[in-house]
């Protein structure tokens, strides 16, 4: 086969985040809004596999010209946005084409069916439910749970559990096994809501002060410029202005505005407002640091010496407190020199048919690919011999890094402070890159030659060694303190919550929804 296709290492790093959630949190904690931008792209290439599928889905029914006419015009502006997002994700680094999705749990063939426009389709599964239970008919709904004066009603019941339904048949899951405790759950979820929010105005934290009014407003913004980052997609063609006023229309479209930011802040501030009161006596003993921090060490090497993705996963996005590091680790800085646009564009492609080129069959247009790839590489040349030579100098690694680098992966607080970490065992880096950080013999050593990565041509130098085994508590307390408390502030929240239910006193009509009484 022809040269294997190297790749970003934005690309594999965001391909093997995923397998980073393999391991189970050690507790629920409380999390800021909002999610890394690794898992958003991961969302979003998640929509795209089956975008068009219910795309599709939705208008697949009977129809006179007119519903034909509407069906196809969605249909279009679906994708069409299917192209933003897929832009999006390229914007991001990662090709909405590679092989991103590897090791993804498939659909159901059912699904696959029924999201295609075959058999019946998914609203039509056995273990949805509408108001006639199983009919489409729209009953009046009913009462199935009250305390005090709150109701729980059996529409709101149903179109939780309906969505929850449509999400797990999505991913693969066959809901029919155990629809019946899915529904118990969904109802219990519902009653806890309006218990927590009967609580919350029992305690007046439902209306909302000045300060909290700026507070929210403040908030919002924030949600909103974080998800306006996001939507931004600017090829080098448009001012930033231009390109903020793009992402303003796509976020329109989506129906992100900072009014829906500032609804969906408001809308919760309760609930933070109400976990604060729970949690207000709660504090951190150094009995429950020690816990916390033996519980992370069992955890993590097990973890981490099984796969050293998640270490690496770990040490870049800074989620998660190391306090164990696998032996062969070092960590290494980069001058990233890349290709323009155009040219990169272009690289993609030619590694793309390399990659399917046989090296016997099609040994010409091998040479011809390989040749046009050095003619590439060589715009870039000069620069990286400028910055070598001045290195060579004695003029600060970092200082040049900071002038000649385009490395996006600068932007994180963690790559800025230590580099990246790697061993032997890694396999988020291409090969080439990996050989050259490991064959650098003492921190501080460069690389004499550019290494050429689907990037562009890289200059590494060893950072430092990384000594294996437990990090001391002392070196790590300060973030572990803030781990353990929002733990314990976590527990005691849901503690609370549930005496909170229990003394609600809540009576179940689990017959009108066909549950049988617990």
């Amino acid at each position: 086969m022809a040269k294997e296709r190297p790749r970003s290492q934005e690309q594999e790093q965001e391909q093997r985040r995923r397998k980073s959630e393999e391991q189970p949190p050690r507790r629920r904690k409380r999390r800021p809004r909002g999610v890394p931008k690794a898992l958003a792209i991961g969302l979003i290439a998640a929509a795209l596999v089956v975008g068009g599928g219910l795309g599709y889905w939705l208008g697949a029914r009977p129809a006179d010209d007119s519903l034909i006419a509407e069906r196809d015009t969605q249909i279009a502006n679906a994708n069409q946005r299917i192209e933003e997002l897929e832009g999006m994700l390229m914007e991001n680094g990662i090709d909405p084409n590679a092989d991103v999705f590897d090791g993804a749990q498939a659909l159901d063939p059912g699904v696959v069916s029924a999201l295609d426009g075959g058999d019946a389709p998914v609203n039509d599964n056995d273990a949805l439910l509408g108001d006639g239970f199983g009919e489409t008919s729209s009953a009046e709904p009913v009462v199935v749970a009250e305390f005090g004066d709150v109701q729980v009603m059996s529409d709101e019941v149903l179109d939780a559990y309906n969505a929850e339904v449509n999400r797990q048949l999505l991913n693969g899951q066959d809901v029919s096994a155990y629809a019946d405790s899915l529904l118990e759950e969904t109802l219990q979820e519902v009653v806890t809501e309006k218990v927590k929010y009967a609580k919350a105005e029992e305690l007046g934290l439902t209306t909302l002060s000045a300060e909290d009014e700026a507070a929210i407003d403040e908030a919002a913004q924030q949600r909103y410029e974080q998800d306006l980052a996001f939507y931004t997609i600017n090829d080098g063609t448009m001012t930033d202005e231009e390109a903020r006023a793009e992402a303003v229309e796509r976020m329109e479209t989506d129906g992100i505005t900072l009014e829906s930011c500032r609804a969906e802040v408001e809308a919760a501030w309760w609930e933070e407002k109400l976990r604060d009161y729970a949690a207000q006596s709660v504090s951190v003993t150094e009995e429950a640091l020690q816990t916390v921090y033996d519980e992370d060490l069992a955890q993590q090497q097990a973890a981490y010496d099984a796969n050293p993705d998640q270490y690496e996963y770990a040490r870049r996005y800074g989620e998660t407190t190391v306090v164990y590091n696998p032996a062969g680790y070092r960590t290494f800085k980069q001058i990233l020199i890349p290709f323009e646009a155009e040219d990169a564009l272009r690289v993609e492609e030619i590694y793309f048919e390399l990659s399917s080129l046989d090296e016997s069959a099609d040994a010409e247009r091998i040479e011809a690919l390989n040749g046009e790839l050095n003619t590439l590489y060589a715009k870039l040349e000069p620069t990286a011999e400028e910055a070598l030579d001045r290195i060579a100098q004695g003029e600060a690694f970092e200082t040049l890094r900071a002038e000649y680098s385009d490395d996006p992966g600068y932007e994180l607080e963690s790559v800025q402070r230590d580099g990246y970490y790697i061993s032997a065992g890694s396999t988020a880096y291409e090969q080439a890159l990996k050989d050259a950080a490991l064959a650098l013999a003492e921190p501080g050593d460069v690389t004499q030659e550019p290494v050429r990565t689907a990037e562009g041509l890289s200059i590494l130098c060893f950072n430092a060694e990384v000594p294996a085994g437990a990090i001391p508590l002392e070196d790590v307390r300060a973030a572990l303190e803030g781990e353990a408390l929002a733990a314990l502030q976590e527990d005691a929240y849901e503690a609370q919550l549930a005496q909170w239910v229990e003394e609600a006193g809540v009576t179940y009509h689990r017959e009108a929804l066909g549950l049988e009484e617990a």
